[in-house]
């Protein structure tokens, strides 16, 4: 990852990254600036300073001397004062994973990524995982030359990467895709990314999202991903165009259109729940929820088999809520 030349300027925090200035930072000043600041008399006219105070953990000065990128480091450091992350959690496995991290603005939603890298590497620690070369993930310089090429999104979770949704206005400013317009891919090469699969399905048409579902625990994706299209047409192109398509040597995809499914299953809840208790619960983390199909024993009807199934408004709430 390029640095910028000491005293170069730089560009905008990302949005969901901002940086903290800290006082006395000591920023170089352009050749212009300075002759600027200098009045008559030969005197530099002192520059309001930002007096504001940015508290940092004991940890903070370990984070910047292991080489973690400054704009990552401030932001691990502010989850370390919020209490979301212990410095104990890391290892140098996930010092490494955070060294590479990107600070380009390329991806979103950078708070909540950070959090799953270290919840991941927890339970990496617990089951024993190590980390590879081949569990790195995506090749960001790829993944930004894309964003760049296409003026998308990319909104990075543990459970999944959207690329998009809704795309920019100068590719569709339309309504949102009704059904039919989603396809399922399946058989996606673990290590694949929106980089290869971007480029193969927009030859179908314009792309309204890409979400491809992701496993924490490896860092690779599950195996497959849904494509949403502007429109139907698009969608039943890319099924003629995608379907068994030979993706990399000797591996095929399998593309169809997706059918909802607006129902999600919940297993081992305690028994004594009723279905109102079991609503209030799940409304507290997921929206469109709209009933709860509760079993009752045959012999007591006082209590639940240990299992429902939770009806939605559409198939994307629940899937959201399976992928965290």
């Amino acid at each position: 990852m390029e640095k910028p030349a000491p005293g170069a300027a730089e560009g905008p925090p990302s949005n969901a990254l901002q940086r903290l200035e800290t006082p006395g930072t000591g920023r170089g000043m352009s050749g212009d600036m300075a002759t600027d600041q200098v009045n008559g008399n030969g005197n530099v006219s002192e520059e309001p300073m930002d007096t504001t105070e940015v508290t940092r953990s004991e940890h903070f000065p370990a984070l910047l001397e292991a080489g973690l990128p400054q704009n990552v480091a401030e932001k691990l450091d502010e989850l370390y004062v919020a209490g979301l992350v212990a410095h104990s959690d890391l290892d140098e496995r996930a010092i490494e994973a955070l060294k590479e991290f990107n600070e380009d603005g390329a991806l979103q939603n950078k708070s909540a990524f950070l959090c799953g890298v270290m919840k991941t590497y927890r339970q990496r620690e617990k089951q024993g995982t190590k980390v590879t070369d081949s569990t790195k993930g995506p090749d960001e310089a790829k993944i930004k030359e894309l964003l760049d090429r296409t003026n998308y999104t990319l909104d990075v979770t543990t459970g999944q990467r959207k690329y998009g949704g809704p795309p920019p206005e100068s590719v569709y400013s339309g309504a949102q895709p009704n059904a039919g317009t989603e396809i399922f891919v399946g058989k996606i090469p673990r290590d694949l990314f929106e980089d290869e699969l971007v480029p193969l399905f927009e030859k179908a048409g314009p792309i309204w999202d890409l979400r491809l579902m992701m496993d924490p625990l490896s860092g690779l994706n599950r195996g497959y991903a849904f494509v949403t299209f502007c429109t139907k047409e698009a969608a039943q192109e890319a099924v003629k165009l995608c379907n068994n398509h030979e993706i990399r040597p000797g591996k095929h995809i399998g593309v169809c259109i997706s059918v909802a499914n607006n129902r999600l299953f919940v297993g081992s809840i305690p028994k004594s729940k009723t279905k109102e208790q079991i609503v209030e619960e799940f409304s507290k983390v997921t929206e469109g929820l709209s009933d709860v199909i509760l079993y009752h024993q045959p012999d007591d009807k006082k209590k639940n088999r240990g299992f429902c199934f939770l009806e939605y408004e559409d198939h994307k709430r629940p899937l959201r809520l399976a992928v965290g």
